[in-house]
């Protein structure tokens, strides 16, 4: 059992089941609360459900600080507590995942034995799901590069530098428990008009009403409360939500398969698209 807390000025701090810090159990890391709500009709049995949605996450951390002698401890007591400032916001990683959180409470216990105090941390999770830690990137329209050395041209027959691939559909898989958010960019080559991307499964799509110039990039983040689109030329970052077009939808990738169709109004050759997500667990 080990785990690492970050604060969000960098530093962190290990915890195990061994010196200093002993950890002796972790609670919330594998249960959540849901809110039910339903609509009772007069003299109706029962109800009628409407909507459920997940309460915040609550850990809470229980260990010792184990010491050669009570300066020690007095000396890794203020470290730990450096660390886990209240009211500041970090990041707690367990296994290969890690979760956002607010510290809540941080208390120690004194007992007879002063070079080792107990420790109790109360950590509050605004969202209750755990993120994987790396990051997965899938290509939807690429150029696949044939080029390398040794480079030899024959002679009357040339050769492929590269090879596009052919199929504007492709499947992105959500391995996670529950839908994600995404980031999806559109590379332009050359000048691209209106660049598209649908969910074949739902009809759901995002479209961009602007014609693209070469080495051009639009990123759409369409992670809840962080939705925004962005355009990327030489290095230079702009708001870009104003070309969104009023019917898209903020795409979500589904558990399991979701089936991807890019498009443009003109010049789809010359359009690259790339999907960069994070899948999301409940425990």
């Amino acid at each position: 059992m080990e785990l690492i807390y970050t604060n969000e000025k960098g530093a962190s701090i290990t915890l195990r089941q061994s010196k200093p810090f002993f950890l002796t159990s972790i609670e919330g890391a594998g249960s959540l609360r849901q809110t039910i709500t339903t609509f009772k009709a007069p003299q109706q049995d029962g109800a009628f459900y409407v909507s459920s949605a997940l309460d915040m996450r609550n850990i809470t951390l229980t260990g010792t600080i184990v010491a050669d002698n009570a300066d020690l401890a007095y000396s890794l007591r203020r470290d730990l507590a450096k660390i886990f400032t209240p009211k500041q916001q970090g990041t707690l990683t367990l296994r290969n995942r890690r979760i956002s959180c607010v510290v809540e409470e941080v208390t120690f216990s004194v007992s007879s034995r002063e070079r080792v105090p107990g420790f109790f941390i109360s950590l509050l999770c605004p969202s209750p799901f755990f993120e994987a830690l790396d990051e997965i990137r899938r290509e939807l329209a690429v150029w696949t590069p044939l080029f390398s050395f040794p480079f030899e041209i024959p002679e009357g027959d040339g050769v492929e530098l590269g090879l596009r691939q052919p199929s504007t559909i492709i499947t992105v898989e959500n391995g996670g428990d529950v839908p994600c958010g995404c980031a999806i960019v559109f590379r332009a080559l050359g000048s691209v008009t209106n660049p598209e991307l649908m969910n074949v499964d739902t009809g759901e799509y995002i479209r961009l009403n602007t014609e693209m110039e070469a080495e051009e990039e639009l990123w759409v983040y369409t992670h809840f409360a962080g939705k925004k689109v962005v355009k990327k030329t030489s290095g230079a970052e702009t708001n870009a939500f104003a070309i969104l077009d009023p019917s898209s939808s903020f795409l979500q990738l589904s558990p399991g398969i979701n089936v991807l169709r890019y498009s443009a109004d003109e010049n789809i050759d010359l359009l690259e698209v790339t999907i960069f997500y994070r899948e999301l667990y409940l425990e």
